[in-house]
């Protein structure tokens, strides 16, 4: 709104003047906007120059206002004089006549203040503008700030409709090259966050090469070496050990990618079962513990009491985030120790763990770097102590499955604490463990037995892989029982149908039928006897599969011998000294 108006006794003349000093305008604002030397607050600085030499004004500046905070933002300023107006200055909003700009859809334009409808506004004191003149900026459709021009006097010239016109140009034009200029930093940023992914993984690749042929390195290299007849018990049991591990921290790599990719593709189960935490946490220092103490660390667990007994989640993956805290901690401590803390919060219904070490400890853009997948904290942390990359992303992602989150503080050369929670199910009356004594478990001793002849049976093995047939068939035999062995579901139904076996270990994938077409079919059939599924799945669902197709229990690949001989000793008869054997059909 004009308050001011200029008396125009020629009509056609005057439209002729403001045609010529619209075009004069127009020109003048292209010839900026066109030059190519010129950044683009560079171009902005250049036109808000113009418009003060235009409309006679001593500031021209663009601004961001926030209504929601009460704040106006000077992004752009240009002064004509020696007002101290510079980019980066936030004013009260209310107290400014962008307020009105912002909020009106028209150009605002007042000549003299105190002679105007605005002469009472906060502005009008607080600023001391006795001329201003300005209107709205939307970026995307929305509204974003505003461009104006003002003066500590009243302007020589009335503000007319020329000049309304010009601001809105100049606004039309900001708008339309902010637009662009965040498109292109979107772009920018989305093309370097693509670069920095493809980086990561291709540092991930190389990374898993090392990771992978590592240990394969040592199960081949000590597995040929076992040929060797010359060598000594003790050089044999070195060796046979050394493939262990070797392959026990395979199957960690292979196990870190699968979780991975079930989590990204969003396949990953989580199951709610009961887990007694004192059992849990005295796992994890069984476990730990004795590392710690190899390393001559100190490893404790503490508690802030009080805290559940028991809580609804998922023992396997809260282990894992465990586990791969403590298993970091120790990794990259060299003196001192590890704590394990576990309390509770009661305003929030969540456990808390915190895994505290005394280790090597890290920066803020490293700990920036670490819950990012195929990323370390440093790459140097790989060559030295190894690893995927991949642990503590999925931790975080694990806890957030359970109903919590994993977050970490450190300080480089002094260790670090990593904090993760859970939420605690649904449990209809949590008990709580008020004195350490609630905690406290008394060690099991493992009951399975693994010597020779320990059970006695017929058995059926259903497998495709003969390395698998060989291996599965001496466990067996080992235990006591005979063995015959069949390379698909067809004729293990063929088999199992016309002889007597008093348990089938059927593979799931294999060709002409697999094991579970074959374990429903038997079952179908009226077959009776246990049948154990084998598989490489091991998801949940995968299990499930497994026992509605008619299975008795379930074992994952690679074969765990205890849990093996355990699955032997339920379904089997008490072993005797009969020798076992084998037959392959």
């Amino acid at each position: 709104m004009a308050t001011n108006s200029t008396n125009t006794p020629n009509v056609s003349q005057s439209d002729e003047v403001l045609v010529i000093e619209q075009g004069r305008r127009i020109r003048a604002l292209h010839e900026i906007i066109s030059r190519p030397d010129l950044t683009f607050d560079e171009q902005i600085d250049e036109t808000l120059r113009l418009g003060c030499k235009l409309l006679g004004c001593e500031i021209g500046k663009v601004g961001r206002q926030d209504p929601e905070n009460n704040a106006s933002e000077f992004l752009n300023t240009v002064v004509m004089s020696d007002l101290p107006a510079r980019r980066g200055i936030v004013l009260p909003l209310d107290k400014t006549f962008c307020q009105v700009t912002f909020s009106s859809p028209e150009t605002i334009a007042i000549s003299h203040v105190a002679e105007s409808d605005f002469k009472d506004h906060p502005a009008a004191a607080f600023l001391g503008m006795q001329s201003y003149i300005g209107c709205s900026i939307n970026v995307h459709g929305k509204k974003f700030g505003t461009v104006n021009f003002s003066n500590r006097a009243p302007v020589a010239k009335p503000f007319d409709e020329s000049d309304q016109d010009l601001v809105n140009l100049i606004g039309s034009w900001i708008s339309v090259m902010m637009e662009r200029q965040l498109e292109a930093e979107e772009l920018r940023k989305s093309k370097e966050a693509a670069d920095a992914a493809n980086q990561a993984k291709s540092e991930f690749l190389a990374n898993m090469s090392h990771e992978i042929r590592t240990p394969l390195t040592a199960i081949l290299g000590y597995s040929d070496m076992l040929r060797d007849e010359g060598q000594s018990r003790e050089e044999m049991d070195h060796e046979i050990d050394s493939i262990i591990r070797a392959g026990a921290h395979l199957q960690r790599i292979i196990n870190d990618i699968l979780d991975l990719s079930k989590i990204e593709a969003g396949q990953l189960v989580i199951e709610e079962i009961e887990v007694q935490l004192a059992s849990m946490m005295h796992d994890v220092e069984s476990i730990f513990g004795a590392r710690a103490r190899d390393k001559g660390l100190e490893f404790e667990l503490k508690y802030d009491l009080p805290v559940p007994r028991k809580v609804i989640s998922d023992p396997t993956r809260l282990k894992q985030i465990i586990f791969n805290l403590c298993g970091n901690a120790l990794k990259f401590t060299e003196k001192g120790g590890v704590t394990v803390r576990m309390g509770y919060l009661e305003d929030t219904k969540q456990l808390r763990f915190q895994v505290i070490d005394t280790g090597i400890g890290m920066s803020e853009e490293e700990i920036g770097r670490l819950f990012k997948p195929f990323s370390q904290a440093d790459s140097s942390t790989t060559r030295k102590y190894g690893g995927t990359g991949l642990g503590l992303c999925i931790a975080r992602q694990l806890a957030q499955n359970l109903g919590g989150d994993v977050s970490v503080s450190s300080e480089k050369g002094k260790g670090s604490t990593f904090e993760f929670t859970i939420g605690i199910g649904g449990v209809e009356q949590l008990r709580m463990a008020t004195q350490l004594e609630d905690m406290q478990v008394e060690a099991i001793e493992e009951t399975v037995s693994i010597v020779p002849n320990s059970v006695r049976g017929h058995v059926l093995v259903v497998e495709d892989s003969p390395d698998n047939q060989d291996l599965i068939a001496k466990y067996l035999i080992k235990a006591g029982a005979t063995v015959e062995v069949v390379d698909n579901g067809l004729m293990a139904m063929q088999k199992a149908l016309t002889r007597h076996y008093d348990l089938i270990l059927m593979d799931v994938q294999m060709p002409i039928m697999d094991g579970l077409t074959a374990t429903r079919k038997l079952r179908g059939e009226g077959y009776t006897k246990p049948v154990v599924m084998i598989t490489a799945n091991s998801l949940k669902e995968d299990r499930d599969k497994c026992m509605v197709a008619g299975a008795n229990d379930y074992l994952t690949k690679p074969v765990d011998v205890r849990h093996f001989y355990k699955v032997l000793q339920t379904h089997l008869h008490p072993g005797d000294k009969t020798t076992g054997k084998t037959s392959v059909a």
